[in-house]
């Protein structure tokens, strides 16, 4: 089966992210107690990628949703900054962060644009946030992160890659060519690119309906693994 006759339980069109987390309503009728990536816990591969000694400085958690790596950050002593389009997924970070005290800075922003906040990090963290922009958002969204980046600072990045399934489960899913090409020289320097698995929740029906019977990959814990594109590169 080729891409575009993979079924598709998504219309990018029709997600609103702000809707989503007030209802838990990814699309219409499937109402979920918890989105797909609200596992309560940092990924593991952004837990490995912080054991590597690879987050410095200042950090910012972009696309941080209910603020799960951004506290996870924090709590290892780094300051920290989460932005996310969605109020209510701000809220929910800023009330998780005050249970678990720990400090960071959370604030509603555009990924497109993130306005006053010009070379202020050494460290951005990304996870499952840019396969929900279209391809001119993404390249806004590049832009914007170079601008936010000192030189030097280095971004970590899981996105879904393209593949025979991933129209019933990715917005937006992301091509390796189109990530090549907008992580290069003269303003990136991409020092790593590869397959690697995403954790989401363990499924429910609501959310198996969206998968349209794609055959499943399971952690040992019943957590479902997406393919994602791991991605790192260096702000020049």
């Amino acid at each position: 089966m080729t891409e575009s006759e993979a079924p598709s339980g998504l219309d990018p069109a029709d997600i609103d992210f702000e809707q989503a987390y007030q209802s838990g309503t990814l699309v219409e009728g499937a109402v979920m107690d918890r989105l797909p990536w609200e596992i309560d816990r940092p990924q593991p591969l952004l837990v490995e990628f912080e054991r590597s000694g690879r987050v410095t400085g200042d950090v910012l958690d972009i696309g941080c949703g209910p603020g799960d790596t951004a506290i996870y950050l924090a709590g290892l002593g780094y300051q920290v900054t989460g932005l996310d389009f969605a109020p209510t997924a701000i809220e929910k970070a800023r009330a998780r962060a005050a249970e678990r005290d720990v400090t960071v800075a959370f604030a509603v922003a555009d990924a497109t644009e993130l306005g006053g906040y010009d070379s202020r990090f050494d460290t951005v963290v990304s996870s499952a946030l840019a396969h929900c922009l279209d391809p001119e958002q993404r390249k806004a969204h590049v832009a914007a992160l170079h601008r936010v980046m000192r030189p030097g600072a280095r971004l970590f990045q899981l996105c879904f890659s393209a593949g025979p399934h991933s129209a019933g489960y990715a917005p937006y899913a992301v091509g390796e060519d189109e990530l090549r090409a907008a992580f290069a020289a003269p303003d990136w320097r991409l020092t790593e690119l590869r397959p690697g698995k995403l954790t989401a929740i363990k499924p429910p029906p609501a959310f198996l309906e969206l998968l349209q019977g794609m055959p499943l990959e399971l952690d040992a814990d019943g957590h479902l693994l997406l393919p994602v594109w791991v991605l790192e590169a260096e702000r020049v």
